[in-house]
């Protein structure tokens, strides 16, 4: 009977303890710490796991539970990456956030979750780092990415990607091309070919070694229910061992194919090769082989991933506006047909406002939270942030302030910008000083990589839109809506995400102008060649980027053939992984492009 009843008093006590435990860990998910600023309102709990049980619509969700408290309070209580944390909208306290870094201070997944997958992916970097080693970093990648670089790579690889287009359009047994991870090889032989010095071989080979492995290594280290509970890496399961795996050979590989592109001393200090200058200062001592490793994985993600994001949106948002996407290539064509030097595209007003305000829109990360409060301070004076708490912010929510931006700026105008180049100057100032506009960050932190990403966009786009017309199916939903089984891409600056990657409302209309440059009828639901908008007697040749006069080439051989794709499959490219700097990084479109071309036009010789 003793025996009996002390096992029934053990069973009990280990009950009780267990309950109490799990009151805890629920107390701890369901309500803030009770340090916390009362003063400002606490979003759900549930709200980051939502599109983890259905395919809720993301905008109709910052709707409901976010913008009235922003719209209030300017910031709110959030839980986010397995803690509580505060979540800043209201321009003011952006701008103070930016402006006193050292007490906001950058912390990232080695401080926050040092046991973390995420924390071997990316290490101590340019983007993560405070203090002493945030300044040695800076000192070897600021100068190169201040430089001025060479067009020609970009340009290259423009021709290439459309050509692309056309040669995925034949050999796809519907018609169509699936957009996004063409735009991840491109990007990826831009960073490669633009800055690092290399060759990745992404638009050459569909099973390019690092393309293949963002492919594989993304779907195991953003798995949703490990990036919002990163305390499960302890536990280390098979899954979360072969996800450490790829994360080692992936630096590891990506650190060969950069070193065996200079094989040449590294002394020149005044390169724009960011390749040069990282490998420059490991051979010097100045940075140690893991500072070396981080710092090229983190160069890597936010060079290619951030400026896909942009050219995702930018493809999305001139196919719902086709005034907007016809007066820009008015403009480009108004500048000459030759490829332009990038002075004078950096001198078209309204190319670099629609750049603008595609990054107002939709900016690649739209919500990061990646800085924790050193001593207590009073947020703008009134939220009393205690010490070791976590700060990010909503540039979603942000850059579409109404009390800056006005009662329209939910829509898409780039003529808010200004007319001008000088105007454009000086609203881009202006709405960065006031912490309006966050696509780059700001402050000491602004993004090292804003110049390049702004020239990669110029290019880009004024060699796709002198090439190709396309229109957005009008029977598409328009939604934002995460799939979290499938992962696309992630917050590139410091992998803080829930990260949603959806090139969606499918474009379906690209058409080949005739000769007087009007397009042809063309069934509903394709998608058509249109290069020629301006109305000048020119023909376009399907594989070239940019205009060829009719009188300079043959005429196309062939029958035209509109390829149908009214009933096309479009398989959703959207990612959802939530890491824990918490970053949700976003595009305008919602989720892959099958894209259909017309195919009479012959290669020229």
């Amino acid at each position: 009977m003793l025996t009996a009843y002390s096992l029934f008093s053990t069973g009990l006590l280990a009950v009780a303890i267990i309950t109490i435990l799990l009151l805890f860990v629920a107390a701890y998910l369901f309500s803030p710490p009770g340090s916390f600023p009362r003063n400002i309102p606490t979003i759900p709990f549930y709200y980051a796991l939502l599109p983890l049980v259905k395919d809720n619509d993301q905008e109709v969700l910052y709707r409901r539970y976010l913008e009235p408290l922003f719209e209030k309070h300017g910031a709110a209580k959030i839980f986010f990456g397995g803690r509580w944390n505060i979540l800043v909208q209201r321009p003011s306290y952006i701008a103070e956030v930016f402006k006193f870094e050292d007490i906001y201070a950058k912390s990232g997944n080695h401080v926050k979750i040092p046991h973390s997958v995420l924390a071997e992916y990316t290490g101590d970097n340019i983007i993560s780092a405070h203090g002493e080693n945030w300044k040695l970093y800076r000192s070897v990648l600021q100068p190169p990415l201040q430089q001025d670089q060479d067009p020609e790579p970009i340009w290259r690889n423009a021709r290439l990607l459309i050509d692309l287009l056309f040669e995925e359009q034949k050999s796809s047994a519907g018609g169509s091309v699936l957009l996004p991870q063409l735009l991840q090889r491109y990007t990826l032989a831009n960073l490669a070919e633009g800055l690092l010095g290399t060759s990745f071989e992404t638009l050459q080979r569909k099973d390019a070694a690092l393309h293949e492995f963002q492919m594989q290594i993304k779907p195991l280290i953003f798995s949703p229910v490990f990036m919002n509970f990163p305390f499960l890496d302890h536990l280390n399961l098979p899954s979360r061992k072969k996800a450490r795996q790829l994360a080692r050979q992936f630096a590891s590989k990506l650190c060969a194919v950069v070193q065996q592109g200079h094989q040449h001393a590294h002394n020149d200090k005044s390169t724009s090769n960011v390749g040069c200058s990282v490998i420059g200062a490991f051979e010097e001592g100045i940075l140690t082989e893991k500072q070396f490793r981080n710092n090229m994985v983190s160069v890597f993600l936010a060079g290619h991933e951030n400026p896909q994001l942009l050219l995702v949106s930018m493809i999305f948002l001139l196919g719902e506006h086709q005034a907007v996407q016809e007066k820009v290539r008015r403009e480009l064509f108004s500048l000459g047909d030759d490829e332009l030097a990038y002075p004078v595209l950096q001198s078209a007003p309204y190319l670099t406002s629609v750049i603008y305000e595609t990054l107002r829109m939709y900016p690649p990360i739209s919500q990061l939270i990646n800085r924790c409060t050193t001593r207590p301070v009073l947020l703008g004076g009134k939220i009393p942030l205690p010490a070791g708490t976590y700060v990010g912010y909503n540039a979603y929510a942000t850059n579409r302030d109404q009390e800056f931006w006005g009662a329209d700026a939910d829509e898409f105008k780039p003529e808010r910008w200004g007319q001008t180049a000088e105007d454009i100057n000086t609203m881009f100032r202006k709405a960065n000083a006031k912490g309006a506009f966050i696509s780059f960050h700001g402050g000491r932190r602004v993004c090292l990589g804003q110049k390049f990403a702004m020239f990669e966009a110029r290019i880009t786009m004024a060699a796709v839109l002198r090439s190709v017309e396309w229109k957005i199916d009008p029977a598409w939903p328009r939604m934002m809506t995460p799939v979290s089984n499938k992962i696309q891409s992630h917050d590139a600056t410091d992998i803080n995400s829930v990260g949603i990657d959806r090139l969606g409302h499918c474009i379906r209309e690209i058409c080949e102008s005739d000769s007087s440059g009007s397009a042809r009828n063309i069934p509903n639901g394709t998608m058509l060649i249109y290069p020629n908008s301006t109305g000048t007697d020119r023909q376009y040749h399907a594989r070239s980027e940019r205009a060829i006069p009719k009188s300079n080439r043959p005429a196309p051989a062939g029958r035209e053939e509109a390829l149908n794709l009214e009933n096309a499959p479009c398989l959703d490219s959207s990612a959802m992984f939530i890491d824990h700097s918490s970053a949700l990084a976003t595009c305008a479109s919602k989720c892959c492009v099958p894209v259909s071309l017309n195919t009479a036009a012959q290669p020229l010789p």
